[in-house]
């Protein structure tokens, strides 16, 4: 289905980042998506940037309909120019960060696999279905699909085999169970692009451990939503004392006593 990102936003469907909030704590579940005082999120200067790559490689088509390059905006031209582009809906961003979107854009064009993969297909498909293990409404928007395949485009500081890294600590393993529960597809590619030059440009799939592992925390992020929601009791951390040990990597490390001589 197509729609407006901010339409797909606004419906109250368990999506991967809903699954993400539930992870951290029901409290921040709560304040994010639930709480009828919540204030809207307001996106990083990653995020804006993630969002211009992303037009600028799956939608270049809408790019200059949806930024503009803007002058300063320290300056009155650039105030002035900033809300001319807010009243027509228009983003405004400035030149260095259009410039590094558009070279990204060439890299993942010039990238053979990538290349492919993004050969044929439709961007931002919104998707909707009804887990079958606890009833709730859940929704995907998958930034590309090709066939019985989701390419899921990633801006990263680095692009070779560490980025399992990133997808260990974003829990990007969780979206792709996610994503293949709305069963659209069969298959699902992270296509990686680092923000630095050359903008080296990666394409993996997750292992079938690290896929059991996604759909483990899947299953139980939203029985955790449901279980809440059942009991309309939305905690945080903890309302106890707990006793707190160091890390694994603080406990050995050993540590060279200051001492006069150091002086």
């Amino acid at each position: 289905m197509t729609l407006s990102n901010e339409q797909y936003h606004a419906d109250p469907a368990v999506s991967a980042s809903h699954l993400h909030a539930i992870a951290k704590s029901p409290q921040h579940y709560w304040s994010r998506f639930l709480d009828p005082q919540r204030q809207p999120v307001e996106p990083t200067a990653a995020m804006r940037l993630g969002s211009l790559v992303h037009c600028a490689v799956l939608e270049p088509e809408e790019l200059h309909k949806r930024y503009a390059v803007c002058l300063p905006r320290n300056t009155k031209a650039g105030k002035e120019m900033a809300l001319e582009l807010d009243a027509k809906v228009i983003e405004a961003v400035t030149g260095s960060d259009m410039d590094l979107a558009l070279a990204m854009a060439v890299s993942v064009r010039s990238h053979p696999v990538a290349a492919e993969l993004l050969s044929v297909g439709l961007a931002e498909q919104s998707v909707w279905w009804d887990d079958p293990a606890t009833g709730l409404r859940c929704k995907c928007r998958p930034d590309w699909i090709n066939g019985l395949t989701i390419v899921d485009l990633k801006t990263t500081t680095d692009a070779s085999p560490d980025f399992a890294r990133s997808v260990a600590q974003y829990r990007y393993h969780v979206q792709q169970a996610h994503y293949l529960q709305s069963h659209i597809a069969d298959r699902f590619i992270f296509l990686a692009v680092e923000k630095t030059f050359p903008y080296c440009v990666a394409t993996y799939e997750l292992d079938a451990d690290a896929v059991a592992v996604g759909e483990q925390l899947r299953q139980s992020n939203l029985q955790s939503i449901a279980n809440c929601k059942d009991a309309q009791a939305w905690p945080g951390y903890t309302d106890h004392i707990q006793t707190l040990s160091l890390p694994r990597w603080a406990q050995n490390t050993p540590d060279l006593a200051i001492s006069p001589d150091n002086f």
